[in-house]
């Protein structure tokens, strides 16, 4: 409160509102900057995830491709032939009836217990052929059809190879 002579009245000071008005924008700056910051670091967080996705996916399409790759083998000790692009991985799996072992009329013949999926739920594409080294496997990636870039990309192996069993 200021007593003015002239006037002969009291008066209050009032605040300056310039110093609220610099204090709220100061506010509003860190809190912009704060968003901003949050912003970048859950970028980077979500590139790094997806970079891990794409490698867990590569890693799974290759552990499936070595397993009916050991199935295929296997079937073509048992069968003489590899099997045809007809039959496809159904064969690896299917159960058979060996009437040479009675006492085990559900003998499963494939290696597989059941037909494995590429990471999107899409069934692998297998070629036979009466050579280990000319199967195909594929995988057409994220889309499900042939061609395509990043994840819808087209991963083929060309040949079934194993250290462990000998081929015919």
């Amino acid at each position: 409160m200021r007593f003015n002579k002239r006037s002969r009245k009291i008066r209050i000071k009032k605040k300056k509102k310039k110093q609220d008005a610099k204090a709220r924008a100061s506010l509003w700056g860190y809190m912009a900057l704060a968003v901003i910051l949050l912003g970048v670091f859950y970028a980077f967080l979500y590139s790094s995830h997806q970079k891990g996705l794409r490698k867990i996916r590569q890693e799974k399409i290759q552990d499936d491709f070595d397993r009916i790759c050991a199935a295929a083998i296997l079937y073509s000790q048992e069968h003489g032939t590899f099997p045809t692009t007809e039959q496809g991985i159904a064969a690896l799996v299917r159960k058979t009836v060996d009437p040479s072992r009675a006492g085990n009329l559900d003998a499963n013949t494939g290696a597989l217990e059941r037909i494995p999926m590429d990471p999107w739920r899409n069934p692998y594409v297998y070629k036979g052929s009466a050579r280990a080294d000319e199967i195909t496997l594929i995988c057409w990636g994220e889309d499900g059809s042939k061609g395509g870039t990043g994840e819808a990309a087209d991963v083929v192996r060309q040949g079934c190879r194993s250290t462990a069993l000998p081929l015919r």
